[in-house]
């Protein structure tokens, strides 16, 4: 028996802030983050933040760059995901989707899922048109409903639960020069409209078509999106991407419906 609530408390709170800070170092992509970015983005004050960042680097899950002050991944976490198996290969069984849209678009084309109150980019495909829209790396995550399969995903969820990650990401948002409330105005156009359009929130000269899949992959909401330069996507465009994505979203799910290891764990060996 726990005869110290509280000091279970305690612990179960510093592990989450420390999971909290891992989550933005992560989606600080490449370039890492410092001290005041990630003490701010996770809402702790700076010497929790640099104490709990101290640990996690002195375990190898941070590194920090001695020029520039910023933290990134550590090598550790690394190892960890070599060690990690899913419990649904979501990469694999959105491959020839992934592979189809592209062709029929001519542009860039990502799978997205949802991790916490992120969206994770799970993989792309580059399209054959010149110029390639590459804003998100395949690993990086950022804010639900910042850029297009983002927005789709947060438009998926039942509304109290979107409305609950949009509470808890209000001040992440501001990054990216939005509100809280004018993610629910783009979550309400989304589930209006049936697919989620996004303009220039990562990179301001693309645009980002995406659709949810229906009852996510392995019971994860995840969404396929299209992202290209803005001249790409005028709104006639808009539509026949919408269209593509809508036909391929169906084939998926279909997909899904019947694949042995859409909905079960892997065996254990």
């Amino acid at each position: 028996m726990d005869t110290h609530p509280a000091s279970s408390a305690d612990g179960a709170r510093v592990v989450r802030r420390a999971v909290s800070l891992l989550r933005e170092v992560s989606a600080a992509r490449g370039n890492g983050a410092t001290l005041k970015v990630l003490a701010d983005s996770a809402g702790l004050p700076q010497p929790t933040a640099h104490r709990l960042l101290k640990v996690l680097q002195d375990e190898g899950l941070l590194e920090r760059d001695a020029a520039s002050r910023a933290y990134r991944l550590g090598s550790l976490l690394y190892e960890f995901g070599l060690a990690a198996v899913p419990r649904v290969d979501a990469r694999r069984l959105c491959a020839g989707t992934l592979e189809r849209i592209t062709r029929a678009v001519g542009d860039t084309t990502y799978l997205n899922s949802r991790s916490g109150n992120d969206a994770l980019c799970l993989d792309r495909r580059e399209g054959s048109f010149e110029i390639h829209a590459l804003p998100i790396e395949i690993g990086n995550r950022r804010p639900l409903g910042v850029g297009a399969g983002a927005l789709a995903v947060l438009a998926s969820l039942p509304s109290a639960e979107a409305d609950a990650v949009i509470e808890a990401n209000a001040k992440r948002y501001r990054r990216h020069g939005l509100t809280a409330e004018r993610i629910r105005i783009y979550v309400e156009a989304a589930r209006a409209r049936g697919f989620a359009i996004t303009s220039g929130r990562i990179v301001a000269r693309y645009r980002g078509v995406a659709i949810a899949v229906g009852n996510g992959i392995g019971g994860v909401p995840a969404s396929l999106s299209v992202v290209a330069v803005a001249e790409r996507l005028d709104p006639r465009r808009i539509e026949q991407v919408a269209r593509i994505l809508i036909r391929e979203e169906k084939s998926l799910r279909e997909m899904l419906s019947i694949a042995p290891d859409s909905h079960n764990e892997s065996p254990v060996p």
